[in-house]
């Protein structure tokens, strides 16, 4: 499917920049905890307190950030009353003022963001001596626990590489189901290597490196840190997986892979570390000011990061599509491959249209993050990490639903075996439905991911609408819907599994009769329409659509089809009484509208016929006047023989009694001979040769095979007796006239 894999080339930088803006809007944990601590702290003790506030007083930096701090916090004045107002603005007025605007907030964030990494220039005057004793004190035990717990991540996550390569001999990937299970255990595995570091981290720094037996607050800040970083490269493994691919919920290729995986992991541990490590640090070791500084510097590192890797992914994807272009198979009849050059070509005009605007929407909405980081942080935990992790989530829906769309084709029912030993052809029937509910699980997921994009974005509050009374009838209604419409299809799937066994009974099992098997097969016909068109009615009531105008149109339809379609009419009401007085089943031999054959199948308006040169027929009903069926109760082969008029007629007729013998005692045809051979005598002097009849009564359905026995042996018996079989011929006699 080109189609499917060029739409997971076009989400795949999506995922990436989405997940790339989540990281830069992430409000770090463990800053946050380290402000409550330093809270709590503060309130123990007000001292230090004061202490801070004069020195961001005195530093110029800190004043100056906090005055802005202050501003924003302050309500904006109230807009005047538009009556007021002289004229109402123009279009031209409100564009002006938008742009003043967008120019004045460039120019106050571009001049925040100068003066926050001039505050790095200040670190030497906030320094005291105090300070430098806790920067003393604290350093070398974050240190060993820095490189104690990557030492260990490195050493356990090459165990569980390891493990996983003597273990797995035939790494999964070929269908979804092994793909998401490769995942899970991936994950699963990953999970125990971050704990385990993660623990032993914690022991070592309470242990060994922490001061008088009690962990430091820098050394918690760090484990935390560490946490969140692990469970990011957690995530980022599920979706991306350079050194094993094919156990990547996103198929994508190698280098691509490669490339989201290392800077979206760098990205992680500038981001985490930086705000949730280096933060804190600045504000407890140096100053306020610093610490600020450090924010800004941490997400304009990473903002440069993500638009880097924006355009080098892109360029990845480019030229990845044009590979997998250019290597496509061409095969098929001449119009497949009219039809996938129409496909293929829009899907190529469709991915090239996306490779050129995705990259710009990726780096403004980075730009926009970035701008919201620096200059109103608060925003980030309240809105726009909110916003991200469920545009996050959105894009693993998405991806999700194109892995299922690309193995929709060869989706296959999960049955149980029990079900699949009791009806076999059970898995034959719901696995035609199979591809069409995956990709309804597909659009049903599709749908989701949209939904809570636009929900992220506050564009609609998806929330409230499902929880309103119109939300709630919607989603119930389809929901139900669905249920309805799935209990349809797999009673007809188990019903006409049941028939379809019924009907392919072996030889050597209980056998059906032909009645059984004509019923079976009609009664097969008439619940599919039947179900499926009741079962669409209640859908479609089930979904709020009135049907009664629907059922009047029916009959006034039928009525039309009546009068319009009488021949039709017929075949359905001729077949009806044909079935009800059981004139034909499938596996008969019958004689219809002059046509003589094998009925092969039979539905309520026509017969299907093979004659004996392999012909099959399609006889309406409405064209059957008499049905000769050679199957009911029993059959008689008629022998006619004609021998010369010089043979001895008793002599034949003892001939053919003694090859009637011969046949009987053949244990082939004996058994299903019925009774003794039926002597007719003489029946004709025909121009050559006295004709004789005899009749042998068989099973129905057995006279011909008897029938062509029966002939042959009657020659061999002549032959021993000397019993003459004329040729035709014709006598002349030339009188003479009398001199």
């Amino acid at each position: 499917m080109p189609s499917c894999a060029a739409l997971r080339r076009l989400l795949a930088p999506l995922f990436l920049i989405i997940a790339v803006a989540g990281l830069t809007a992430a409000p770090p944990a463990g800053a946050q905890s380290v402000s409550g601590e330093a809270g709590s702290a503060a309130s123990a003790d007000p001292s230090p307190a004061l202490t801070n506030l004069i020195e961001v007083l005195r530093d110029e930096a800190a004043r100056e950030a906090l005055i802005a701090e202050l501003e924003a916090l302050t309500p904006p004045e109230a807009a005047p009353d538009s009556a007021v107002l002289d004229v109402e603005q123009t279009l031209a007025r409100r564009l002006a003022d938008a742009s003043a605007l967008l120019v004045e907030e460039t120019l106050s964030t571009a001049r925040t963001v100068w003066r926050d990494l001039l505050g790095f220039g200040r670190i030497g005057e906030t320094l005291s001596a105090e300070k430098l004793d806790a920067i003393s004190e604290a350093w070398l035990p974050l240190l060993s626990t820095i490189l104690s717990t990557v030492g260990l991540l490195w050493l356990l996550s090459r165990l569980a590489s390891g493990v996983l390569a003597r273990a797995d001999s035939t790494p999964g990937g070929d269908t979804l189901r092994e793909t998401l299970l490769a995942v899970a255990r991936n994950a699963v595995l990953d999970a125990v290597v971050l704990g385990l570091a993660y623990a032993a981290g914690y022991v070592l720094a309470y242990s060994v490196f922490g001061s008088s037996g009690d962990i430091l607050v820098e050394q918690s800040l760090y484990l935390n840190a560490f946490l969140v970083a692990g469970v990011v490269r957690l995530v980022l493994r599920a979706f991306v997986r350079p050194d094993r691919p094919e156990e990547a919920i996103s198929h994508l290729s190698v280098p691509i892979q490669r490339v989201i995986y290392r800077r979206v992991k760098a990205l992680s541990w500038l981001l985490v570390y930086g705000i949730s490590v280096g933060v804190p640090l600045a504000n407890a070791w140096l100053s306020l000011g610093a610490g600020r500084s450090v924010r800004v510097l941490a997400v304009t590192l990473a903002a440069m990061l993500a638009l880097v890797s924006i355009r080098k992914v892109a360029r990845l994807i480019e030229a990845d599509g044009k590979a997998a272009a250019a290597q496509a198979p061409v095969d098929g009849s001449e119009a497949e491959q009219v039809v996938g050059a129409i496909g293929e070509a829009s899907v190529q005009a469709a991915t090239s249209a996306w490779n050129r605007i995705w990259p710009w929407l990726a780096s403004i909405y980075v730009l926009a993050v970035w701008g919201v980081a620096v200059t109103r942080p608060r925003l980030m935990g309240e809105f726009v990490w909110g916003a991200t992790l469920r545009t996050l989530v959105a894009c693993a829906l998405l991806v999700l639903a194109f892995r299922l769309l690309r193995h929709a084709r060869r989706a296959r029912a999960p049955l149980a075996g029990v079900v699949t030993r009791g009806l076999p052809a059970l898995q034959s029937r719901l696995d035609v439905f199979a591809p069409a509910v995956v990709r309804l699980v597909a659009l049903v997921l599709s749908v989701g991911a949209v939904a809570l994009l636009v929900d992220a974005w506050t564009a609609l509050d998806l929330g409230a609408w499902l929880s309103s009374a119109t939300g709630a009838e919607i989603l119930w209604r389809v929901a139900s819907a669905a249920l309805i419409l799935a209990l349809v299809v797999l009673t007809w799937a188990v019903v006409a599994a049941w028939i379809d066994q019924r009907l392919a009974q072996e030889l050597d099992g209980p056998q059906v009769s032909a009645r059984s098997r004509t019923l079976l097969a009609l009664f097969r016909n008439a619940f599919t329409v039947a179900i499926f068109i009741f079962g669409l009615m209640i859908v479609l009531s089930q979904v709020g659509i009135d049907i009664a105008p629907l059922l009047a149109g029916a009959g006034v339809l039928g009525l039309a089809i009546g009068f319009g379609a009488q021949k039709l009419v017929q075949d359905i009401i001729t077949g009806v009484f044909i079935q009800l007085e059981n004139a034909i089943n499938e596996g008969d031999v019958v004689t219809v509208a002059g046509i003589t054959g094998a009925v092969e199948k039979l539905t309520i308006r026509s017969v299907g016929l093979r004659d004996m040169g392999g012909i099959y027929h399609i006889v309406p009903f409405s064209s059957v006047d008499t049905v000769s069926n050679f199957m009911r109760g029993f059959a008689y082969h008629v022998e006619v023989v004609g021998i010369a008029y010089a043979a001895d007629i008793e002599t034949a007729k003892a001939a053919m009694q003694e090859a009637f013998e011969r046949l009987r005692a053949i244990p082939e045809h004996g058994e299903v001979i019925v009774g003794d051979l039926e002597m007719q005598g003489v029946i004709a002097l025909s121009e050559s040769s006295v004709d004789l009849r005899a009749r042998i009564r068989t099973q129905p359905g057995k006279q011909w095979g008897v029938g062509r026995a029966y002939t042959e042996l009657v020659k061999t018996v002549f032959d021993e007796r000397g019993v003459e079989i004329p040729f035709p011929h014709r006598k002349l006699l030339i009188e003479r006239e009398a001199d």
